[in-house]
């Protein structure tokens, strides 16, 4: 993978790692690279092109924490477009479970806005960070899944 690619998941991740609030979408919704942690994980956040939903939820979270600490969600343009990147929903992910990569206007998309690189590399960074310590909890149970991934690398060392 290479860092801020847009990716395609294969549904063997899926059934390897069933979980019912997983954001389990047909036909290769991209994802985001965001973020290679120190255990040599890879994690991919989705995006969302509902912008105002989650544009709501974002003033939400900042009139409680202040201008800018949103830590769960962050709007960024990719292809020209808003998008949403729903770090709160970023899976840990290993090469086998890369379907493809996203591909627009013929080549794979790679986020060349390096202060949208920044901004969703420390918040991604931050929010694995909140999870280790128990102050965030994920939906899908991803530390889980990030061990389970550990421990397979470390079968076929």
């Amino acid at each position: 993978m290479i860092e801020s690619g847009l990716y395609k998941i294969k549904d063997k991740y899926y059934s390897d790692f069933p979980h019912e609030n997983h954001i389990r979408i047909k036909g290769g919704r991209p994802f985001y690279y965001a973020v290679k942690d120190n255990h040599g994980v890879y994690w991919l956040i989705p995006l969302s092109s509902r912008t105002d939903k989650y544009k709501r939820k974002i003033e939400v979270v900042e009139s409680k924490r202040g201008k800018g600490n949103c830590l769960i969600y962050h709007i960024g343009m990719i292809a020209g477009k808003e998008k949403v990147f729903r770090i709160c929903n970023m899976i840990p992910i290993t090469d086998e479970y890369i379907a493809g990569e996203f591909v627009f206007d013929g080549i794979h998309y790679i986020v060349k806005d390096k202060k949208l690189v920044r901004e969703i590399s420390e918040k991604s960074r931050n929010y694995i960070k909140q999870l280790e310590l128990g102050r965030m909890f994920s939906q899908i149970d991803a530390l889980r899944i990030r061990e389970m991934l550990i421990t397979n690398f470390e079968n076929f060392s």
